[in-house]
């Protein structure tokens, strides 16, 4: 019984100086295959799977920096070609408004020298001033043109198919 008492004594300040003498030889056990490794450039499985990764990160940084670049190309055309369209878009409304401003202006001075104006000549006349509008023209419209038309006098009777006066 004594023996077993003995054995179950245990002295921690040896039990802790062997840890620690244990693990100190691992280090340097480590640190010196470390040394011989690198000196005569041993692979191990490891350090190939770190290589290849690493290469991989490499290629896939390469191929972001490139892809980068190409969407900053297409961006930029992208933006070119929205700013072209807005031009074009703003010149065809100028056209389009100075279109619309002569046939208002050719259609005002037909039924001003007539002296009255027919009912689809009116609805055409409005619904050119209409458009006209839309397209951002306004200048001569509502100040001249439209206040004298409506101040001529409605000729219900309009040219029909064979140039013959008919009532409407």
């Amino acid at each position: 019984m004594e023996a077993i008492k003995e054995i179950t004594q245990i002295n921690y300040l040896t039990l802790f100086l062997w840890i620690f003498a244990a693990l100190f030889s691992v280090k340097e056990i480590l640190e010196i295959a470390s040394y011989f490794k690198k000196k005569f450039r041993i692979k191990t499985g490891f350090d190939e799977t770190k290589e290849t990764l690493e290469e991989r990160i490499a290629v896939l940084e390469k191929h972001d920096k490139w892809q980068y670049g190409e969407i900053s190309k297409i961006s930029t055309g992208v933006e070119d070609i929205k700013n072209s369209l807005e031009l074009k878009e703003k010149k065809d409304k100028a056209k389009t408004i100075a279109t619309l401003r002569t046939q208002l202006y050719d259609l005002h001075e037909k039924f001003m020298s007539r002296g009255y104006v027919d009912k689809s000549g009116l609805k055409t006349f409005l619904e050119l001033g209409k458009i006209y509008e839309e397209a951002g023209g306004n200048d001569i419209y509502h100040e001249k043109l439209k206040p004298e038309i409506m101040e001529l006098q409605i000729n219900s009777e309009e040219i029909g198919y064979k140039g013959e006066k008919t009532d409407v």
